[in-house]
C-alpha cells in the first residue's frame, strides 16, 4: 500500500517538480550570465551585493521547491477531492502520513539536488558549505510546508500557514535555547549561536512541524479509537471510572479561570520589564523584588476564583478528584509564574539581541541581558539567584491563598513569608556553593502543606484542630528545612584546628617600626622606579631613534648573561643618569647600600598587600633595581675597578634575602630571581677577573713569599674571601620550610575575603573612575559585601580559608562554585613545588660558594686542589679557611658535590654540561660535546629528577658521558694572559 501511495504521489507531483527544475535552471543560467558577482566588503545587510544574485537565486529556488513539495502533500488531495479515497483505504492514518511524507521527501530531495547541481555547474555555489546550507533551508521549508498542508485545504493556503508558523516557532524557541545554553557553556571566541545551541534550534525546527502534522492528521483515528473503547465498556464500569477521568476538563477549567489574571499580570510584567531598560535601572538589584511579586501573585491567584466567589465547597460537593484538581491548578499557575518571569525579561532579552557581538562576547548571556558582570562570576548558579524569589513567593502565595479569603491579605502575608525565605538565601547565593536540596526543600514542604489542606479547605474546615496541626507542622518543617540548609552551609566545611594559623604567624612578624632593613629596601626600590620612569619618559618624548633597540631592562639582563658590552655607550649613559645624585633626597643606591648592612627584614608585609591592582609592582621593581646594581658593578670591573662589583653583589644578595623572608610566595620567587641574577653576574665577574699570576710566580720562585704577595695583586683572594663572607651566611643548613610563605598567602586571601570592595570592582570590570567620591562603589560590590558579612557566611568563609586554598584546589571544588572572585581564592601552588625550587636555588648558591673558594685557593697557591682520588678533595677548602663547611648536594644532603680538574690534554663530555652560569660552546668543541681544558675545574651534583636518598651518584660515567639529569657547574677560569 505504501508503494502505491508513493507511486501516486510521483505521478501527480512529478510534472510540477520537472517544471520547477526546468524554470529554475533557466533562472540560474540567466543569473550566471547577467548578474554581478558578490561584492567584496559589502555589508551583510545588503543581501544582493553581499551574496551575489546567483547564490541568492539558488537559495530562493531551493526553498521554493521544498515549500511547494511539502505544501502539496495533503492540501493537493483536498483540492482534488481525493482525501475521501485515502480515508476509505483499509489502513491507519499514521501509515498514510508516513507514505505521503516519504514520497514528498523524495521529490523535494530530487528537485533540490538538481537545482544545486545546476548551480554548482554554473559556478554559483562557492563552497560545499553553502550547498549544505541551501539543503538545510530547503529541508526546513519542506517540513513546515507539510505542517501547513495538514491544516489547510489548498497548496497556496498551506504555504500561507507554513511561513507565519515557522516564524513564530523560531522566535519562541531561539530565545530560550540561546539563553540557557549560553549560560552553561559560554565560549567568548565562538559565534553568537554556538554549535550546541544551533543543533538544538535546528532539531526543534525540523521535528516540531512533523510532530504537529502527524498529530493533526491522525486525530480522527484517535477519536474513533476512544469511541470504540467507550462503547465496549459496560455502563457500570464507566460510572466507576468517571472519578478517575477528567484531566482534560480540569486543565480546561484552570485555563478558563487563568485567562483574565494572566493577561492582566502579563501586562504589568511587560511594563516593569520595559522599566528595566532605563539607563539608571539596576536589574540585578530590582529583579529579586519583581520575581518575588510575580511568584506571589501567581501562587495567590491559583484558588482566587474559588475564594472570592465562595464556591470552594463545589469541589467537595461534586466529588471532584481533589488531588488531580490541585495538581492541575498548581501546575498551570507555576507555568504562569515562569511565563511572567519570561515577560519581565523579554525587553532585556530583545535589547541584548541588537548589541554589538564584539562588545559582549566575553560575557555570559545572563550578564548581557541583566547588564551585570556579576552573573559571569556566579556562573550556572545565576539561575538560582533569578528563580529563588519567584519559587519562594509562589509556594508562600499558594498556601496563603488557601488560608485567607481576601487577596490583599494573602498577598501581603505571602510576600512577607516568601520574601523572608528568599532574603535568607540571598547571601548564600552570592557566596556560591549552594546545593539544590537546600534551596528547593522549604518551598516543596510549603506546597506539600498546602496539598494536605486542600480537603479541609474544600469542606470549609480549615479552622478545625486537624488542619491547624497540619498547618503548624508544615510551617515548622519548612522553617526547620530552611534553618538546616543554612546551618549545613557552615557545617559542611570542616573546621580545622589550624584554620587561623596564618593570623598567629602574621602577628608574630616583627613590628613595622622595627623593620628597618625591609623598609629601607622598599624605599630604595620605589625611588629607583621613579628615576627609571622619569628617564623612560624623557626617552619617549625625544626624537625617534634611527633603529629600534631593545629596552634598557632587556639590555641589563643581557649584561648579566653575557657580561658588560664595551660598545654600548647609550646603556653606560643611562646608568650614569640613574646613579646621578639627588639634591632633594638621599639617592636610592645609598639607601639600598645602607639597607644591606641592616638585619634582614620583611619586604612585603602580608598586612599591607592588597589585591585591588597590580600587587607585584614592587616585586618587579626590586628585580629591576638588582639588575641595575649588578650591571653597574660589572661596568666598573670592565673599567678596572673589580671592588665595585663586590659591593653591588653584597646589596643584591641582601635584597634577595629580604624578599624571601617571611612573606608571600610571589615575594619568595622575586627574591629567588634576584639571587639567581646575582649568581650569574658573579660568574661574569669571575670570568673577567685579572689573569692568573702564573708567570709572576715562576719568575719569583726563589722568593715564595714575595711571589704570593705579587700574585695576590692579580687574582685578588681578598675580594674572593669577602664575597664568600657575604654569600655563605645566607645558605641554611636545615630543611626548607615553605609553610610561612603559604600562611602569608592565606592571610592575604583572608583580608581580601573580608573586604571584597577592594578587589571586586576590578574583577567585575565595574570600577567607576568618574565617581565623585572614592568610596562610591558599584551596586554589585555593595551587594556582595553585605552578603558576605552575615554571620553564617562569615563563619563559612573562615572555615573555607582553613582548608588551605592557598596551596591549590581542595578535594571538593563545589564548595566555592559560583563564588565571585573564586580565582583569587585559589592559588595553584604546592608546597612540594616550592621546595623543589628552593633545592635548585641552594644548589646554585652552594656551587657559587665552591667556585669562589676554588678560585681563592688557586689565587693563593697557584692551583686548584687536586682530584687525586681522595674521598673528599674539596675538604682542602675548609682546611685553608675558605669555607666553614663543604656544602652538600642540595638534592641529597647525605653526599657532596662532585669535583674534577681537567687532565693533561683536556677531557670531552657528552652531552654538554647544564647548570646556572654554564659556559657557552667554544670553537674547537666537538658537536654535542664539551671539552674541559687542562687545569680547569668542574663541579656537579644530582639534578631534580634524580635527587633523594639512595639515588645513584651523579657525575661522569664511562667514556666521559654526563647523565642528562646532572647539574654541572664550570668554575670560571679567568682570562688567559
Amino acid at each position: 500500500m505504501i508503494r502505491a501511495v508513493v507511486w501516486k504521489e510521483l505521478r501527480e507531483q512529478g510534472l510540477i517538480g520537472l517544471a520547477l527544475v526546468a524554470l529554475g535552471s533557466g533562472v540560474l543560467a540567466a543569473a550566471a550570465a547577467l548578474a554581478d558577482p558578490p561584492a567584496e566588503g559589502a555589508r551583510a545587510g545588503d543581501v544582493v551585493r553581499h551574496l551575489g544574485l546567483g547564490l541568492l537565486a539558488t537559495l530562493m529556488l531551493c526553498v521554493t521547491a521544498g515549500m511547494v513539495c511539502g505544501g502539496a502533500v495533503f492540501a493537493a488531495e483536498r483540492e482534488a477531492g481525493t482525501m475521501g479515497f485515502l480515508d476509505a483505504l483499509p489502513a491507519a492514518r499514521w501509515r498514510l502520513w508516513r507514505a505521503k511524507v516519504a514520497a514528498g521527501t523524495g521529490l523535494a530531495a530530487a528537485q533540490v539536488g538538481a537545482l544545486l547541481a545546476v548551480a554548482a555547474a554554473l559556478g554559483l555555489v562557492p563552497t560545499l558549505g553553502w550547498a549544505r546550507a541551501a539543503a538545510v533551508f530547503a529541508m526546513l521549508s519542506f517540513v513546515w510546508g507539510v505542517f501547513g498542508s495538514t491544516v489547510s485545504r489548498t497548496t497556496l493556503g498551506a504555504i500561507g500557514a507554513a511561513i507565519p508558523g515557522a516564524l513564530a516557532a523560531a522566535v519562541a524557541s531561539l530565545v530560550p535555547v540561546t539563553l540557557v545554553l549560553a549560560t552553561f557553556a559560554h565560549d567568548p571566541a565562538g559565534p553568537a549561536l554556538r554549535p550546541a545551541a544551533a543543533a538544538a534550534f535546528l532539531g526543534f525546527m525540523l521535528v516540531a512541524p512533523l510532530g504537529l502534522s502527524a498529530w493533526v492528521f491522525t486525530r480522527p483515528d484517535r477519536l474513533r479509537a476512544a469511541d470504540d473503547e467507550a462503547a465496549d465498556v459496560p455502563r457500570e464500569a464507566r460510572a466507576r471510572s468517571r472519578p478517575r477521568a477528567g484531566g482534560r476538563a480540569l486543565v480546561w477549567l484552570g485555563l478558563r479561570q487563568l485567562r483574565g489574571p494572566a493577561a492582566a499580570l502579563a501586562g504589568f510584567a511587560l511594563v516593569f520589564g520595559l522599566g528595566l531598560l532605563a539607563r539608571d535601572a539596576r536589574p540585578v538589584l530590582v529583579w529579586p523584588g519583581l520575581a518575588l511579586a510575580a511568584g506571589t501573585l501567581a501562587g495567590v491567584t491559583a484558588f482566587a476564583d474559588e475564594q472570592t466567589r465562595g464556591v470552594a465547597r463545589f469541589w467537595g460537593e461534586q466529588r471532584l478528584p481533589l488531588g488531580r484538581a490541585w495538581a492541575a491548578k498548581v501546575g498551570l499557575h507555576f507555568l504562569l509564574c515562569l511565563a511572567l518571569l519570561l515577560v519581565l525579561a523579554a525587553p532585556a532579552i530583545g535589547r541584548a539581541q541588537v548589541l554589538d557581538r564584539a562588545a559582549v562576547r566575553e560575557h555570559t548571556a545572563l550578564a548581557v541581558v541583566f547588564r551585570s558582570p556579576l552573573f559571569d562570576e556566579l556562573g550556572r548558579h545565576a539561575w538560582k539567584y533569578l528563580l529563588v524569589p519567584a519559587v519562594y513567593g509562589f509556594a508562600a502565595g499558594h498556601l496563603c491563598g488557601l488560608l485567607f479569603r481576601k487577596l490583599v491579605v494573602a498577598c501581603g502575608v505571602a510576600g512577607i513569608v516568601g520574601g523572608a525565605g528568599a532574603v535568607a538565601w540571598g547571601p548564600s547565593l552570592l557566596a556560591g556553593g549552594v546545593w539544590a536540596w537546600q534551596l528547593w526543600l522549604p518551598p516543596a514542604l510549603l506546597l506539600a502543606t498546602a496539598r494536605a489542606l486542600v480537603h479541609p479547605w474544600a469542606t470549609d474546615r480549615l479552622g478545625a484542630r486537624g488542619p491547624l496541626v497540619r498547618l503548624a507542622a508544615g510551617g515548622l518543617a519548612a522553617a526547620a528545612a530552611l534553618g538546616a540548609g543554612l546551618a549545613y552551609r557552615v557545617l559542611e566545611v570542616p573546621d580545622r584546628p589550624d584554620a587561623e594559623a596564618d593570623v598567629a604567624y602574621v602577628a608574630a612578624l616583627p613590628p613595622l617600626d622595627t623593620n628597618r632593613g625591609g623598609t629601607a629596601f622598599r624605599n630604595a626600590v620605589e625611588r629607583h622606579a621613579r628615576v627609571a620612569a622619569a628617564l623612560a619618559g624623557e626617552a619617549d618624548g625625544g626624537p625617534p631613534p634611527p633603529q629600534r633597540r631593545p629596552r634598557v631592562e632587556d639590555r641589563l639582563s643581557e649584561v648579566i648573561v653575557k657580561g658588560w658590552p664595551t660598545g654600548d655607550a647609550e646603556l653606560a649613559a643611562w646608568l650614569d643618569r640613574v646613579y646621578a645624585p639627588d639634591p632633594t633626597d638621599e639617592p636610592w643606591y645609598a639607601t639600598a647600600g645602607a639597607a644591606a648592612a641592616l638585619p634582614v627584614g620583611v619586604f612585603e608585609y602580608p598586612q599591607l598587600i592588597g589585591v585591588a591592582g597590580p600587587r607585584d609592582a614592587a616585586l618587579v621593581g626590586s628585580h629591576r633595581m638588582a639588575l641595575t646594581i649588578l650591571a653597574r658593578g660589572l661596568r666598573a670591573q670592565a673599567a678596572g675597578d673589580p671592588d665595585a662589583f663586590a659591593a653591588a653583589f653584597r646589596v643584591a644578595v641582601a635584597l634577595a634575602r629580604t624578599l624571601r623572608n617571611g612573606s608571600i610566595v610571589a615575594a619568595y620567587h622575586a627574591g629567588r630571581l634576584v639571587e639567581e641574577a646575582a649568581l650569574q653576574a658573579l660568574d661574569r665577574w669571575l670570568e673577567a677577573l685579572p689573569p692568573q699570576a702564573g708567570p709572576v710566580r715562576a719568575a719569583l720562585a726563589p722568593f715564595p713569599a714575595l711571589g704570593a704577595a705579587a700574585a695576590a695583586g692579580f687574582d685578588r683572594p681578598d675580594l674572593l674571601r669577602a664575597l664568600i663572607a657575604d654569600l655563605e651566611p645566607g645558605d641554611p643548613t636545615g630543611p626548607f620550610d615553605p609553610v610561612p610563605h603559604f600562611l602569608s598567602e592565606r592571610y592575604v586571601i583572608r583580608e581580601a575575603m573580608a573586604s571584597p570592595a577592594q578587589w571586586l570592582p576590578n574583577v567585575l570590570g565595574t570600577q567607576d573612575r568618574t565617581a565623585p567620591a572614592p568610596e562610591a562603589q558599584p551596586p554589585e560590590v555593595e551587594l556582595v559585601s553585605m552578603a558576605w558579612a552575615v554571620p553564617w557566611e562569615r563563619e563559612r568563609t573562615r572555615r573555607l580559608l582553613g582548608l588551605g586554598f592557598e596551596t591549590g584546589l581542595p578535594a571538593d571544588p563545589g564548595l566555592i562554585s559560583g563564588r565571585p572572585g573564586a580565582a583569587l581564592l585559589i592559588r595553584p601552588r604546592l608546597p612540594a613545588e616550592l621546595a623543589d625550587v628552593e633545592r635548585g636555588l641552594r644548589s646554585h648558591r652552594r656551587a657559587a660558594l665552591l667556585k669562589l673558594a676554588l678560585r681563592a685557593h688557586r689565587a693563593e697557591l697557584g692551583r686548584y686542589p687536586p682530584d687525586d682520588g681522595r674521598p673528599d678533595p674539596l675538604g682542602a677548602l675548609v682546611e685553608r679557611g675558605y669555607l666553614r663547611r663543604v656544602p652538600p648536594d642540595a638534592f641529597d644532603e647525605a653526599r657532596g658535590f662532585g669535583y674534577r680538574v681537567g687532565p693533561p690534554g683536556g677531557e670531552a663530555f657528552r652531552p654538554p654540561p647544564r647548570g646556572l652560569g654554564g659556559r657557552a660552546t667554544r670553537a674547537g668543541d666537538a658537536p654535542g660535546a664539551y671539552v674541559l681544558p687542562e687545569g680547569h675545574a668542574m663541579l656537579w651534583c644530582a639534578g631534580p629528577a634524580r635527587g633523594g636518598p639512595g639515588a645513584p651518584p651523579p657525575g661522569p660515567g664511562a667514556g666521559g658521558s654526563l647523565r642528562p639529569e646532572d647539574l654541572v657547574y664550570l668554575v670560571p677560569h679567568g682570562p688567559v694572559p
